[in-house]
């Protein structure tokens, strides 16, 4: 093999890895409505998607009626606003993200009934806070498996909009509240792939780890649904066994702990990481330079 055709395949193979490793999802961040004391809050956490190098397109359901969803590898709705939220454009809108999630060939669902806590002003009562962190990882593992819809809202409240679209998509509704700051917290499952490290200690077990509510928190959807997804508990209050009624946030994903990926008839817990896939990007190419020499 030649120098220059050595350089050409390196080169190939560095352009592979900084695809696979630097791959930036196109995001559509839906605000429900365009007014309400949250909508500053719903911006900082969109940007926490920014500040990760995605592009991401801010839209509010309630101005025009869209047609473009098929453009976007990746929509997260947020819904903080209190009222009825059921306008013609904007059932519109939730029938138009229904049906993006539905002809997915890759549907992945994250349900988050917490999504305020996620906005970085507000942090746990040691001024600390993971949820960009948090937020910024939905993002990654939604990359990883080929994009996907993340539902965000809160309390009872809030629910009226998004509840629109987890019929379209046929989920159970998010449902009632839980808890209020600083007694609210989630325990989070350490074997979901949502989990990330750094987390904060439950206040009641040091060892273990929560995300903060700071609010009072809505129920997500979980087990079994009517479109044939389980929804594994990624956050919930109190024990495992409370885990599929108190749950916070809910995936997809499955989890090793729940019995949801890994055992038999399950999908695996794991997929492959971009530095993984690029390691054999580059043993394929080393396994094409030794072709070559030997011919």
């Amino acid at each position: 093999m030649s120098t220059k055709e050595l350089l050409r395949t390196v080169a190939v193979v560095c352009a592979l890895t900084a695809s696979l490793t630097a791959h930036a999802a196109e995001i559509l961040f839906a605000h429900v409505d365009d007014y309400g004391a949250y909508v500053d809050d719903g911006n900082r956490i969109r940007d926490f998607l920014v500040n990760d190098g995605h592009t991401v397109t801010t839209r509010h359901l309630d101005s025009a009626v869209y047609t473009d969803y098929a453009i976007f590898d990746q929509i997260f709705v947020y819904d903080l606003y209190s009222f009825a939220d059921n306008s013609a454009i904007q059932n519109s809108n939730y029938a138009g993200i229904a049906n993006w999630y539905n002809s997915l060939t890759d549907q992945n669902l994250i349900l988050d009934g917490r999504i305020i806590s996620s906005d970085v002003t507000w942090t746990n009562a040691n001024g600390m806070s993971s949820e960009e962190a948090w937020i910024q990882n939905y993002a990654t593992q939604l990359d990883l498996r080929g994009g996907g819809l993340v539902l965000g809202t809160d309390h009872n409240a809030f629910q009226n909009g998004i509840n629109q679209i987890n019929i379209g998509i046929g989920i159970n509704p998010f449902h009632g509240f839980f808890g209020t700051y600083p007694t609210s917290q989630a325990v989070v499952d350490s074997a979901s792939p949502l989990f990330v490290s750094g987390l904060d200690a439950c206040r009641a077990d040091p060892a273990t780890h929560c995300i903060n509510d700071n609010s009072t928190t809505g129920f997500v959807a979980t087990g079994l649904q009517t479109n044939g997804q389980t929804l594994t508990p990624v956050a919930y209050h109190g024990s495992n066994a409370d885990a599929w009624d108190y749950a916070a946030v809910s995936s997809t994903m499955g989890s090793i702990t729940f019995g949801t990926c890994g055992g038999a008839g399950q999908p695996s817990c794991s997929i492959p990481e971009p530095g993984t896939l690029a390691l054999f990007a580059v043993a394929l190419a080393g396994f094409g330079v030794r072709r070559r020499q030997n011919q």
